[in-house]
């Protein structure tokens, strides 16, 4: 599938979508234009004509008009966004799928050099597996998406229902983009949710109140009913009376008021989008998949729910309004209007938004993984196997090195061995075989397809120890934050955990005596406990141990050829131990030494 002409042909039609979105928005404007002169002209000539009531009536068709074209205006403007969303969203794509450079974020904040594997196998950052796979437009979803690739899915039940999800969600591409689009248009903060969240918790204040009950009716009955009688008898203080009443009740609930509309005040953009989403989400035609099927009936009703709750959002908005400050407030308690209303809506779904919420940000996880799936369609759905301990993958390669220099491989170990030691020469591939294996793996257990042609695996908790640091800050050199994360791998497999472990050139902080033994001795314990691995060595006598452990330990090797003194680099795993150097040949050629 060319995916790359696909989105040049979606940005050429988003472009012509976005040119007739203009024009009409663009007419709507003159109309409105338009409607507001006939309105000014109908009011003028209704005075100049002594009161002629037709001329009322003509101001009165230019307000409706105006109002209907000012609605279709908004649409119009909402189609717009939508619209410029959609082009973004697929040039993004399109410089993707032609350079392998994704300029999505990149989750760089999600960095963390102490977490079991994301850091060595670049789950986030720049050219990070985040990256090329995040199409989240919420804070929230961004926040899951992250947690997913942090700690992957455990259960094999659970591995082929999201495989079966992204089976479903992968080929709805207009779903899939509009969902996106929608979602990045909500702009949501990590604030949005925090204070909605505070605003849930927070007792019925209103609600149960009798007195605002009756009082948010009978005072402004009267209030019309003293203006009535100030105009019919000349009477004022009736009505001044009123409004001063008003007035002080506004006054003895302002702070009651103002401690919920700080905490929901400006939610109308975030409530509208998340119900449009939910709405997708509802209309979606999932049925090959029960993990879809079942968020759209978590999903049922919610968006309507949630649009109600932006317009009463957007209303309460409004009391910074001078007109309806001033107007409204004092003459009909407009704020106890919206509170009430916004109680009301809180007692009927309070213990549903938060689930809302998260079927959103659940299916943009799966629809990031979706479209990972659809931009690699020549990628392999793994075999989840429940009992043992396995990995094996055939034509095996890393998901973020282009398809046209990636070198794939075919191992794994688990079926008649638990660990591979891997021998080669600097620049050989051996790291970059590692970080393929672990990668997978991942996102195997992610529930999405994997570079591979076939790929087998059991899920397990990877851990590594590729890239220690040292810190300056925590006092801690290079070989005790070695030490320690050695220490934290084994501590997880005292647990009894199924562990996937990938080591590259250990106990480097030592002299190399010490270090082989170290090694050796390593080894030798992982193999009391459920654990596979594979480790990266120069130590070319670690081969050894596949004599000791013939049934439990396996050599492999990658190796370097010189030729017409040059140096080449097949790149292509081998059984045995590594034969060739190339770090004197290096330095000779680079004029170091």
């Amino acid at each position: 599938m060319n995916t790359a002409r696909i989105y040049q042909e979606r940005i050429a039609h988003f472009k012509t979508v976005l040119t007739e979105e203009k024009k009409k928005a663009a007419l709507l404007s003159w109309a409105r234009l338009f409607c507001f002169l006939v309105i000014v002209t109908g009011v003028v000539m209704y005075f100049r004509n002594e009161m002629n009531a037709v001329y009322l009536l003509i101001a009165a068709a230019g307000i409706v008009s105006f109002l209907y074209f000012l609605l279709r205006h908004q649409k119009a403007q909402s189609a717009i966004q939508l619209a410029e969303a959609l082009q973004q969203l697929n040039e993004k794509e399109l410089h993707q799928a032609l350079t392998w450079e994704s300029t999505f974020d990149d989750g760089k904040e999600f960095i963390d050099d102490k977490h079991d594997f994301s850091s060595d196998l670049d789950v986030f950052g720049p050219s990070s597996l985040f990256q090329h796979i995040n199409r989240t437009g919420t804070y929230s979803g961004r926040q899951k998406l992250a947690e997913c690739l942090r700690n992957p899915i455990l259960e094999v039940n659970k591995i082929k229902a999201v495989q079966e999800a992204l089976q479903a969600l992968a080929p709805e591409l207009d779903f899939r983009q509009e969902f996106t689009a929608q979602a990045s248009l909500a702009r949501e903060e990590a604030s949005d949710t925090r204070q909605i969240k505070a605003w849930l918790e927070m007792p019925f204040k209103f609600l149960q109140n009798k007195f605002v009950k009756v009082v948010m009716w009978a005072s402004p009955a009267l209030v019309i009913f003293t203006f009535i009688l100030y105009l019919s008898s000349g009477m004022v203080f009736p009505f001044l009376g009123m409004i001063a009443i008003n007035v002080l009740i506004l006054r003895q609930y302002f702070k009651d008021v103002m401690e919920q509309y700080l905490l929901i005040s400006h939610k109308e953009r975030i409530m509208d989008k998340f119900s449009i989403l939910l709405r997708l989400i509802r209309q979606g035609k999932f049925h090959s998949s029960k993990l879809l099927t079942a968020q759209q009936q978590q999903a049922a009703e919610a968006d309507k729910a949630l649009h109600k709750l932006a317009r009463i959002s957007n209303a309460f908005d409004q009391r910074l309004n001078l007109l309806v400050g001033v107007v409204l407030n004092t003459c009909f308690l407009y704020d106890l209007h919206c509170i009430m209303r916004l109680e009301k809506w809180k007692a009927e779904n309070k213990d549903y938004i938060l689930k809302w919420f998260d079927v959103i940000s659940r299916i943009e996880v799966w629809n990031s993984l979706a479209t990972y799936a659809y931009n690699h369609s020549d990628y392999t759905y793994p075999e989840i196997r429940e009992t043992g301990r396995i990995l094996q993958a055939r034509e095996l390669g890393h998901p973020l090195i282009p398809a046209s220099q990636c070198v794939k491989n075919d191992g794994g170990v688990g079926q008649q061995d638990s660990f591979l030691i891997i021998t080669g020469s600097n620049m050989s591939g051996k790291s970059t075989f590692l970080r393929s294996v672990g990668a997978n793996l991942l996102m195997a257990m992610c529930g999405a397809p994997v570079c591979a042609a076939q790929f087998v695996c059991t899920p397990m908790q990877i851990m590594t120890s590729m890239r220690i640091k040292d810190s300056i800050a925590s006092h801690t050199s290079y070989f005790q934050a070695e030490l320690l994360r050695l220490q934290h791998i084994i501590n997880k497999l005292k647990t009894g955990a199924e562990v996937f472990i990938l080591l590259d050139e250990i106990l480097k902080g030592t002299n190399s005596e010490d270090k082989l033994s170290g090694s050796r001795r390593l080894i030798e314990h992982f193999l009391q406990y459920s654990c596979l691995g594979m480790i990266a060595t120069h130590d070319l006598e670690l081969g050894h141990l596949e004599e000791e452990y013939p049934n439990q330990i396996r050599n492999y090797c990658f190796e370097s050829t010189i030729q017409d003194n040059n140096l080449f680099f097949d790149y292509r795993i081998r059984k045995g131990v590594a034969t060739n150097k190339n770090a004197t040949f290096l330095m000779k050629q680079m004029g170091i030494i």
